[in-house]
């Protein structure tokens, strides 16, 4: 993303950042963002030196920095909801859809963003529908309730018809206020390791909201390139896990359109802030063993790659260097977009 679009995007937090009221996930969007940026440093230097001078302490503020304050202070935000470590790049993608969403034209709640068929009403819904059973799960009541056994198809076809009739920015708010009851939770849950939720599938709760932050930062991409309007990618803290939540779940998916034998893995170099290097077996019943000898080694981009595993990349013209069994690397290449649903 370009300083341009990271200003376009962070401006209009820093007067609540100022403020210390910023939730984590938009705190983090914020700092990350003020050292590559140094007309948004220069702000923010502004308005902290004002926030200071409205607390009591003598600094003489810059023209125009205390209107600005005072201007973000009659909109301060409520206090920052708490959630644990394993739900931050949830909360962070949150945040940044919501901001992307707030500033829409009437119009570009109904361009297609996804599926040839999905608007971006419609995906805000589906990402609601989705969330929703992460949130029942937990013992959450939300609207309309989740029947039992419901598919994630199903939730999303009771979710869009419920939504008929309302304004696009009551779904906004619903889905705003669903995803902040289920952060709210979260910090009340068992430990992450001992819960689990129902996603087509049992996920233990630390995958399952892993799972909730990599697809609202997809459908956040689809609804920026529909409406164009900048979107924020994920933090490179907030990458990783999902790129390491896509390759344990990899086997299960290539294993059944990758001919055998299975008895062998490849390796996954994945390049760039948040990356890594995971080790894949095409048996899903076979351990990982980092130190075993791949049939392939596959490197690339790490976003480029979690991209793919969205299915929002041609795996036959995604940039990958490849060593070994170049067949093998192609097919699992190929295999990989069938990894995200299609709701």
């Amino acid at each position: 993303m370009t300083g341009t679009q990271h200003h376009e995007t962070v401006v209009h937090l820093i007067g609540a950042w100022a403020l210390n009221a910023c939730s984590p996930a938009e705190r983090e969007l914020v700092e990350a963002h003020l050292g590559t940026c140094p007309a948004c440093a220069r702000e923010s230097r502004e308005l902290r030196e004002a926030a200071a001078d409205l607390g009591g302490t003598y600094l003489r503020p810059p023209a125009g920095s205390l209107a600005r304050l005072r201007a973000a202070a009659t909109g301060r935000r409520p206090a920052a909801i708490r959630t644990p470590e394993y739900a931050a790049p949830y909360a962070a993608q949150v945040a940044a859809l919501e901001l992307m969403l707030s500033g829409l034209a009437p119009g570009d709640w109904q361009r297609i963003a996804a599926y040839e068929q999905l608007t971006v009403r419609d995906l805000l819904a589906h990402l609601s529908a989705v969330d929703g059973l992460v949130a029942a799960g937990l013992g959450l009541p939300v609207q309309p309730p989740v029947e039992p056994g419901q598919t994630l198809l199903a939730r999303t076809e009771a979710v869009l018809r419920f939504e008929q009739g309302r304004s696009p920015e009551q779904t906004l708010r619903s889905w705003r206020s669903q995803a902040d009851a289920l952060c709210r939770s979260l910090g009340e849950c068992p430990p992450a390791g001992t819960a689990t939720v129902s996603l087509g599938r049992a996920l233990p709760l630390a995958d399952a909201m892993t799972a909730r932050a990599y697809e609202t930062w997809i459908h956040g991409e689809d609804i920026a390139a529909a409406t164009g309007r900048p979107a924020v990618p994920p933090l490179p803290e907030h990458v990783h896990p999902m790129a390491d939540l896509a390759a344990r779940v990899l086997p299960r998916v290539v294993s059944r359109r990758i001919a055998a034998p299975h008895d062998r893995h490849l390796r996954l170099h994945l390049t760039g802030a948040g990356g890594g290097t995971w080790t894949v077996p095409l048996d899903p019943a076979a351990p990982a063993v980092a130190s075993a000898r791949p049939a392939a080694v596959l490197t690339l981009d790490v976003v480029e790659f979690c991209r793919l595993a969205g299915d929002r990349r041609d795996p036959g013209r995604i940039a990958v260097g490849v060593t070994g069994d170049a067949a093998l690397a192609r097919d699992f290449l190929a295999a990989v977009p069938a990894m995200a649903p299609v709701p």
